[in-house]
């Protein structure tokens, strides 16, 4: 049967097939949302090389039975050996299916009946029909189903197999395939077969005999007295290995015009590729999108220009009792940008956009005016107030002198929370992917740079946008709420992320005073230090070398290792170099001068270059301090991250560079800082008895860890024993490994793992843990936090080692990391509150992962510090004590441990 004969052909397809060489041959994929989808993926582009290829009229998939089959009745150890299906690919399947019910594919199963049986009954009732079948599968089984009307097309080799072509292959005819199987078995399914005969052996008896029967009844024929002995050995095996081979027919009334498939249908997909973000198959395989309307053709939204709209506006938001919200500006920092207009919707359908600063000729009320309206609804906490970034809008209401008051909703916060981490939270990304609505991004507004800031924008194009912007976060907050209560995330995205906004929110409006004159003090140290390293590696190196960029990789690899003819140790990534990286000289200082004065010309380089040069330019020209920006939906674990600038990562050794930050006069620094707070974490969730004891007798954890591992008394660690002891407690939670402990600690492989076996014996519970993390990720395909912070983990799936490897080690951590995270954020939250209470003047300016900086008046320093300590101690009412160290200091260097 060639290609042009296939079209009135039925193609009865392999779905558990199909199923796992998708799953398979594509790398673990998932959505936003962290639903896994690669099987599906694959999937539907392997139906559509099918249809490009052979254009097939009439199509069916089948699938096998669910459960135990016929076979299992005949031998209960049938496909004992399989190993379990996947969770997350049992999930996969039913999407399949429901993208072969959407494109019309016609889907076959029968209780109690295999999947090759099925497709063996089907082809050969069309055979009595004369019609014409194509058996689309790998399975050797079915070469017994091939006959004048059938054959089979193994699309992952695009081979086509008619009977004429496997008799040739295999010496014998297709009747005898069941006795050919009857003799060697199949592993694949546990069919035990004879033991000790191979295809070779078992091919020249079925070409010597007509049956397995007649084997036996002539079995005294056989020439080879091991062959006779091992056929008498395994009898009952062979003949019941034979029946499991062979197929069984299954009488069905369907016929050929059951099958009938319109590939018109395909565009019926769109729906389910949108919603699984299978962008390659909408774009590449021509399936349309449905006409997209733009959004203010859509909505109705209301350029808000007279006192009367914008009172009849206001009073329509005390009557809904709640509104979505969205500020605009001149630029991008909010607390140095003015605010020039802002839009607000209370019911889908309608939004308001109202302009107060455009650079425009056109019409707009004064700000004087808008905030004189809309100030008492922001600040009515009673009002709901929906946002997409709620701090940003805050702060800008900040600035324009309202205090916003009342916001129970970031639509925001509420995506990081519901969606893979590698997905865009953007507004438009999730009212394109949740609605397909598109919306304008800003580089829409300005393109080709037509207006300078969106103030220039005219009124009409500026409504479009901005209105659509609160429209459209209206839109979310229902849908968001529903999915956080489905996902069990209520409790912390309602207790933990939406409180701690506020506290972030009062952090970036107090910001944190910077010494310009201490700074400029160790600028001019630094760079006086930058030159006189140069200096000395010149001297070492040679005048010729005077020139040299000892920042450039290049120009380093020909000094290190042409010049001074040090050896080569590893390419860089791209592979076309040899590495220069820490690392690399790390390990060349041991033989030679030059790297390691390298590599500290590289931290004071970087320190001038990331710091000193450009924290000044960070000060408000009108508070005189820095005002970081902390992200809540940056890190995957939950934690916080700080920019523009990152004030965590101010280096604490460095020329004492902390010193440059101080409190106001009359006031010190107090740093509050959790202690070993992720160990602490760890003894809980493991509920290891040697950790719950140590921490609960306040002992050393890292001692006590060294003394496991040296085998010593606990009172005769040494220092060098304790900081190894550190490593490892801290390494365990980070993926602990042989290969990477011998390289931290500069010890043998065979060490680190000696090492490692010590730890295990020691703390059986954490190890115990760590197994059950991994086997509900494995289940589940995402790890949780104690709060319930999801993360979902596709590589936990991977063939690869390395990835795998990789996903457990982010497991462990992330369940660690980010209930940390956690326990910060809800003593961020109580200590506010405490601190506001107490009405000392306290107040929380910095949060460097376990630590949070506090200003002080120096007349309540004793108070504060009570406060400080009893409430962030008192977080959880676990059975590990939290520990909280607190230090007082002039500058932030002075409480730097």
């Amino acid at each position: 049967m060639d290609k042009l004969s296939f079209q009135d052909a039925v193609f009865i397809i392999d779905g558990s097939s199909f199923l796992y060489r998708a799953y398979y041959s594509v790398r673990p994929l998932t959505t936003r949302e962290g639903i896994p989808v690669n099987a599906v993926f694959g999937f539907c582009r392997m139906i559509r090389k099918l249809l490009d290829t052979y254009k097939p009229s009439h199509m069916v998939l089948v699938w096998d039975s669910k459960g135990k089959t016929v076979r299992h009745e005949v031998y209960s150890e049938y496909k004992a050996t399989r190993q379990a299906t996947p969770s997350d690919l049992m999930q996969q399947k039913e999407i399949i299916q429901e993208f072969a019910d959407i494109i019309g594919l016609h889907q076959l199963s029968m209780p109690g009946v295999e999947a090759d049986d099925l497709m063996f009954s089907v082809a050969k009732q069309l055979g009595f029909e004369k019609c014409r079948s194509v058996l689309v599968t790998s399975d050797k089984d079915l070469g017994q189903a091939l006959g004048d009307y059938t054959v089979i097309l193994d699309p992952f080799k695009e081979m086509i197999i008619d009977q004429k072509a496997l008799e040739e292959k295999i010496g014998f005819s297709l009747e005898k395939l069941p006795f050919y199987y009857g003799l060697i078995g199949d592993s694949s399914d546990n069919i035990p077969g004879v033991a000790g005969i191979g295809p070779k052996g078992a091919q020249k008896l079925v070409q010597q005999f007509s049956s397995l029967q007649e084997l036996y009844d002539n079995i005294h024929t056989i020439e080879s007295e091991r062959t006779k002995m091992l056929l008498e050995q395994s009898r009952e095996n062979a003949f019941l290995s034979e029946r499991l081979f062979k197929l069984e027919f299954y009488e069905t009334v369907l016929t050929q015009e059951s099958f009938r498939f319109l590939d018109a249908n395909w565009v019926n997909a769109y729906p389910l590729f949108t919603k699984y973000e299978f962008k390659s198959l909408i774009k590449e395989q021509g399936v349309v999108k449905p006409e997209s309307v733009t959004l203010h053709n859509k909505y109705t939204f209301i350029l808000v220009d007279t006192p009367e709209e914008l009172s009849s506006m206001c009073l329509d938001i005390e009557k809904y009792g709640s509104c979505a919200l969205d500020t605009e500006t001149d630029g991008l920092d909010p607390l140095q940008s003015t605010m020039v207009g802002m839009s607000l919707s209370m019911q889908e359908g309608i939004s308001y956009y109202i302009p107060c600063g455009h650079r425009t000729d056109e019409r707009q009320l004064s700000r004087e005016m808008v905030i004189r309206y809309t100030k008492p609804i922001l600040e009515d906490i009673r009002i709901k107030k929906y946002l997409h970034h709620v701090k940003f809008d805050a702060l800008v209401l900040h600035n324009a002198g309202i205090t916003l008051r009342g916001f129970v909703f970031d639509t925001m916060i509420a995506a990081s929370l519901l969606a893979d981490s590698s997905k865009s939270i953007g507004l438009k990304a999730l009212s394109d992917f949740h609605f397909q609505e598109p919306m304008f991004a800003f580089k829409d507004i300005v393109k080709g740079n037509a207006y300078k800031d969106f103030s220039y924008v005219p009124l009409a194009l500026a409504t479009e946008y901005a209105a659509a912007d609160a429209h459209q976060t209206l839109k979310l907050v229902p849908l968001f709420e529903d999915a956080l209560k489905k996902k069990g995330l209520e409790d912390l995205f309602y207790t933990l992320e939406m409180p701690v906004l506020n506290v972030l929110i009062e952090m970036e409006k107090r910001g944190i005073l910077l010494d310009r004159e201490v700074l400029h003090e160790i600028d001019v140290e630094v760079s006086h230090s930058i030159v006189s390293l140069r200096a000395e590696i010149i001297d070492l190196i040679g005048p010729e070398h005077a020139d040299i960029n000892l920042n450039s990789p290049k120009q380093l690899e020909n000094l290190l290792f042409s010049h001074l003819k040090l050896p080569s140790m590893k390419k860089t990534t791209r592979g076309a170099s040899y590495s220069t990286d820490q690392e690399v000289l790390e390990v060349l200082a041991t033989v030679h001068p030059v790297p390691r004065l390298i590599m500290r010309y590289r931290e004071l380089f970087k320190l001038k270059t990331t710091y000193l040069d450009s924290l000044g330019g960070y000060v408000h020209k009108d508070t005189g301090r820095i005002h970081t920006t902390y992200n809540q939906t940056a890190v995957a674990t939950g934690r916080l991250a700080s920019s523009e600038p990152n004030l965590q990562n101010i280096p604490v050794k460095s020329f004492a560079l902390r010193a440059a930050f101080k409190p106001a006069p009359g006031y010190l620094f107090l740093s509050a800082d959790y202690s070993q707070i992720e160990l602490r974490v760890l003894a809980y969730l493991s509920q290891d008895s040697v950790l719950l004891e140590a921490f609960s007798e306040n002992r050393d954890i890292h001692a006590l860890t060294a003394a496991g591992l040296f085998e010593v008394p606990e009172s005769s660690v040494t220092h060098e024993q304790r900081q190894v002891g550190k490593r490892i407690n801290f390494s365990i939670l980070y993926g602990l490994t042989a290969h990477g402990l011998s390289q931290d600690l500069s010890i043998s492989h065979a060490l680190a793992k000696e090492y490692i076996e010590r730890y295990m014996r020691q703390y059986p519970g954490v190890v115990a843990w760590m197994e059950q993390v991994i086997i509900r990720t494995k289940e589940k395909g995402y790890v949780e936090t104690v709060w319930g912070r999801r993360r979902y983990l596709p590589g936990i799936y991977e063939k690869n080692k390395n990835l795998y490897d990789l996903a457990r080690r982010v497991a462990i951590n992330t369940v660690a990391q980010g209930t940390a995270a956690e326990i910060m954020k809800k003593g961020m939250i109580l200590l506010e509150d405490g601190l506001h209470s107490a009405g000392h003047g306290s107040q929380i300016l910095l949060q460097i992962h376990d630590e949070l900086l506090i200003e002080v008046p120096s007349h309540a320093l004793e108070e504060t510090e009570r406060i400080v300590v009893d409430t962030l101690q008192n977080v959880t009412a676990w059975n590990v004590p939290l520990v909280v160290s607190t230090r007082f200091g002039k500058n932030w260097q002075e409480v730097t441990k």
